[in-house]
């Protein structure tokens, strides 16, 4: 049974489930791997060989749809390669990725911005390119960009030229001296960051990065507890939770699917700092509806990832009742 600490309880939803309009969404589905087989294709059959990158690779899920997509770059002195994880993650949650190498390994943030423009245009062709297997399947309107390092600096300075796209993912970044001017858009921007880093420094880059986005931007900062300037963790970095919030970044605003965005409001296990300024007010999720669940019966406690677990102390919980309901809770000393 419930002890009789202190019970701080952020809010109900169905089991496994984000309310009733989300009856679809399973803790399963912002898994890795997602649910679909994930096929590639690359310049030597036929992509766009744009001059400001080197290379690119294109994972696709294999289904036929309209599937939204992403451009990702790499970091200083890294390969495309270092950043395929993410590719083969996005695409079998039915995320196009294109990933790209660099013109030069030692390319500076701005060069890694003007890449990932001149990829979208690549990535575009393909919609309308017969004979490729994404002919008339990419959603031209649905774009994100993201990097790593000096790549995810790059992304962040997209929208000054490309105020279209609909999303940015920055992983660990590194970008020289910003100003609030350089980073005064409204496109939502999650940032990943390593406690430990000691390339890309959280208090010299991505604190300050957060800070300097308008707080009318959405954006989510969240600092992996002792985690380094991590290049081949990828979505698994943090335990797998690093993946999660990033796939629900994209799900809920390259999507558009609100389902999502209550996930983007638990504080990760193994977060050192975590801030955001999302608000879920699209969703079915209402904290004012809370019933104290006196009149039914708690089954059994589980962490957020689905695993039985006995109480613990200062740790989100979900608390699963015998009328199908869960409340995520963090049972206080």
């Amino acid at each position: 049974m419930i002890s009789k600490k202190s019970l701080f309880v952020l809010f109900l939803l169905p089991l496994i489930s984000f309310g009733q309009a989300c009856d679809s969404l399973l803790l399963e589905s912002i898994t890795n791997p997602g649910p679909f087989i994930v096929n590639t294709i690359d310049e030597s059959l036929g992509i766009r060989n744009g001059p400001g990158y080197n290379g690119g690779t294109i994972f696709y899920p294999d289904h036929i749809g309209n599937f939204p997509s992403i451009v990702m770059v790499p970091g200083f002195m890294n390969s495309e390669f270092t950043i395929q994880n993410w590719g083969v993650f996005f695409a079998s949650h039915g995320i196009i990725t294109m990933t790209i190498g660099t013109n030069a390994l030692t390319d500076t943030h701005i060069q890694r911005r003007d890449a990932l423009l001149d990829a979208i245009v690549s990535l575009k062709a393909e919609n309308e390119r017969i004979g490729s297997p994404l002919y008339g399947s990419i959603d031209t309107l649905s774009i994100a960009v993201g990097g790593f390092s000096k790549g995810g600096g790059g992304a962040m300075l997209v929208p000054d030229i490309d105020p279209n796209v609909k999303a940015i993912i920055s992983l660990y970044p590194w970008l020289e001296n910003p100003t609030s001017s350089d980073l005064n858009h409204s496109v939502p921007v999650i940032i990943i960051s390593g406690e430990l880093d000691l390339i890309a420094p959280p208090f010299i880059h991505a604190d300050v990065h957060y800070n300097l986005l308008p707080n009318t931007t959405m954006k989510l900062k969240y600092e992996v507890a002792l985690g380094s300037h991590d290049i081949f963790s990828g979505p698994n970095a943090g335990n797998g939770e690093v993946g999660v919030r990033v796939i629900s970044w994209l799900q809920n605003f390259l999507l558009d699917d609100s389902c999502y965005c209550p996930i983007l409001t638990l504080i990760p296990n193994t977060s050192s700092s975590y801030t955001t300024n999302i608000l879920c007010n699209n969703t079915s999720v209402n904290i004012s509806s809370f019933n104290t669940g006196s009149e039914k019966k708690l089954l059994k406690m589980t962490d957020i990832f689905g695993r039985e677990t006995k109480e613990i102390l200062n740790k989100y919980l979900l608390f699963i009742y015998d009328d199908g309901t869960v409340e995520k809770n963090i049972v206080l000393e």
